[in-house]
């Protein structure tokens, strides 16, 4: 049994990447209603037999060099697990990712509003190092007019940092393009099935036509994700019908650096 992680920012398309992944006979791949758990778990028993495991944990995305990761969206903490496995990154526009972060419904409002200032603010009065690091940015949220966007934002920059320091320190990461992903599936997963060195499988275009696990009661997925829906490129530009120039404005002083690098590597690699 090989394990691999599916990382990247809340609302880039880790969900659909485990189920499309999900559909594949070599893989079994576990949401975040089980993968937390079993990660924190020393002593692991009883996991399907399968060639490849896959835990979507996008809470602990960028702390895989930490000795202790801990998330406010995840409960409890995890000494690290990570051993060099290979890491499947989602990458989205900053912008069309904090719209999801805005559309999503968490109970109280949002998810932009229920988790990114809650978990930013944290990070900030426990970390110093990450209080330094992105003093700039907290400093701009602090003088904007729409400082929610300006913390789904950074949100955004540090989860999406982590895969620039994982590649510089050689770790096995590939980054997936979710705008590729929907829009032109097939050489994106055979890209990523390259990486995990199995053999594309056709199943993977037809997940919403297989079962899948981890679902609630409304048959949806963590986020909302609906398992029946095809891949499909509708969430790709909507920003442009959501977001007002000054959103944009902060967003891009806060994240318009990484997310334009990010750009020149979906690039490169497409």
């Amino acid at each position: 049994m090989e394990r691999f992680f599916i990382l990247g920012c809340q609302r880039t398309g880790t969900t659909l990447l485990r189920l499309v992944l999900e559909a594949h006979p070599d893989i079994v791949c576990y949401d975040e209603l089980k993968a937390y758990a079993i990660l924190r778990n020393p002593v692991v028993r009883n996991l399907p037999p399968a060639r490849l495991i896959g835990f979507k944990v996008p809470c602990w995305t960028e702390q895989l060099t930490q000795p202790v990761l801990f998330d406010e969206g995840a409960e409890g903490f995890c000494n690290n697990f990570y051993r060099g496995e290979k890491i499947l990154f989602l990458q989205r526009d900053v912008r069309d990712s904090i719209v999801s972060m805005l559309k999503l419904n968490a109970g109280r409002g949002s998810w932009c509003e229920s988790w990114a200032p809650l978990i930013v603010k944290a990070k900030v009065a426990r970390d110093e190092i990450f209080r330094l690091r992105y003093s700039n940015e907290l400093s701009i949220i602090r003088d904007c007019g729409s400082p929610l966007v300006g913390f789904a934002a950074l949100y955004w920059k540090y989860k999406n940092d982590a895969f620039f320091e994982y590649r510089k320190a050689g770790w096995p990461v590939l980054a997936v393009s979710y705008e590729n992903l929907v829009t032109d599936p097939r050489p994106v997963l055979q890209s990523v099935c390259g990486h995990l060195g199995i053999s594309f499988h056709q199943d993977l275009l037809r997940h919403n036509e297989l079962p899948h696990g981890e679902l609630f009661e409304s048959g949806l997925t963590v986020g909302n994700t609906d398992p029946k829906a095809p891949i499909q490129p509708g969430s790709v530009g909507q920003w442009e019908r959501v977001l007002s120039p000054a959103d944009l404005s902060i967003i891009d002083r806060i994240a318009g650096g990484v997310n334009h690098h990010q750009e020149k590597c979906i690039a490169r690699s497409a």
